[in-house]
């Protein structure tokens, strides 16, 4: 039976409540009736031709995404470019640029907790926790238990604003304009029973939304073009992008082939999210966010504990303390303009300049 939600409570006490709850999966304040549970696969249509639901990362839910004051577009003036999320990130020919973010892809590692039924799950589907040059810099590391990397898929509809003087421009991702779509893949070995629930047979599948969506970001020229296109926040080198809030919905029935909202779905509140904020500098991927100017991609990392509901919450723990990793790679939809910098060194071909 699906989770009630906080939105009963409409009084002063209530949002008192549900902000000191929030992420919980009973009290999800921005997860209520206004923002219903996603399920679906990110190739599905509008009307649907495909068996499963119509609230995965699709072009069909793209249709209704509400942007500047509910106008279904962009503020006037500013230029829309929709990104797909997944990567790799595209080589943009600067041997800097290239090392640092050249074939990367976008990811969730998922972590249970200590004392949960997965505490000893194996990872056994590449992209595996490790080896990786990030969380393992010693090739010969062991693959920690308790944690699975799983491919992340998307969207971003992005706003862009005209250059200011100094060739700065404002990037805005509005309310419902980012889907985060964590594939299928199951919990599998060192998994436990518990519960009734055969956790080694649930799946992480989840889809999150953006409820609200981000703050405005600026990017800036680079600091030298000749060596980097990557944009400067003030004077330093990144990219920081500020979720109010995202709302993941967990255990979809169907998993994988047509993924739809069931009696055991349920949706939480994933809270403020901050990736590319690089808090705390060096803990897990945690790293200033990296926007290429020659490409019009970008990255952004952040490792951060994320509570889950459900079955999936029993077999990992609702809220363990434990981080998971999620690194967004945004590439361009194939025919989007991105903007100029204005600088022909990192100009991307047929950029815009408004």
């Amino acid at each position: 039976m699906r989770h009630a939600r906080v939105a009963v409570l409409g009084i002063t006490f209530g949002w008192v409540v549900a902000g000191f709850l929030a992420g919980t999966p009973a009290l999800a304040a921005r997860c209520g009736s206004q923002n219903p549970p996603r399920c679906g696969p990110d190739d599905q249509t509008d009307p649907p031709t495909q068996p499963g639901g119509t609230g995965g990362c699709t072009d069909a839910s793209m249709v209704g995404l509400p942007l500047y004051n509910r106008t279904q577009s962009c503020r006037p003036g500013d230029t829309m470019v929709i990104y797909d999320i997944g990567g790799p990130f595209p080589n943009n020919g600067l041997p800097a640029d290239e090392a640092a973010v050249g074939g990367k892809t976008a990811f969730m590692t998922v972590r249970a907790g200590d004392n949960s039924p997965c505490a000893h799950m194996v990872d056994t589907i590449d992209p595996k926790v490790c080896p990786d040059p990030q969380l393992c810099p010693d090739p010969m590391s062991p693959q920690p238990e308790g944690a699975i990397k799983v491919p992340l898929h998307g969207f971003i509809v992005g706003c862009w604003s005209p250059p200011d003087g100094n060739g700065c421009r404002d990037l805005a991702m509005y309310t419902k304009s980012v889907c985060l779509h964590v594939d299928h893949q199951l919990l599998g070995p060192g998994c436990q029973q518990a519960d009734g629930v055969d956790c080694p047979n649930v799946s992480v599948e989840q889809i999150a939304m953006d409820v609200p969506g981000s703050k405005a970001r600026r990017m800036c020229p680079p600091r030298d073009s000749a060596t980097s296109c990557r944009a400067l926040r003030g004077k330093d080198e990144g990219m920081k992008v500020w979720f109010g809030a995202l709302c993941a919905t967990n255990n979809c029935d169907n998993p994988g082939t047509a993924p739809e909202v069931g009696d055991k779905t349920c949706d939480v509140q994933w809270g403020a999210t901050k990736p590319g904020y690089n808090k705390a500098p060096g803990h897990g991927i945690n790293q200033p966010g990296w926007y290429d100017w020659k490409t019009g991609s970008f990255k952004l990392d952040q490792s951060r504990g994320k509570p889950t509901c459900g079955e999936l919450g029993i077999c990992l723990g609702e809220r363990t303390g434990k981080d998971w990793d999620m690194s967004i790679v945004a590439t361009p939809r194939s025919g989007q303009a991105v903007p100029c910098l204005g600088d022909p060194a990192c100009d991307a071909p047929g950029c815009f300049t408004q």
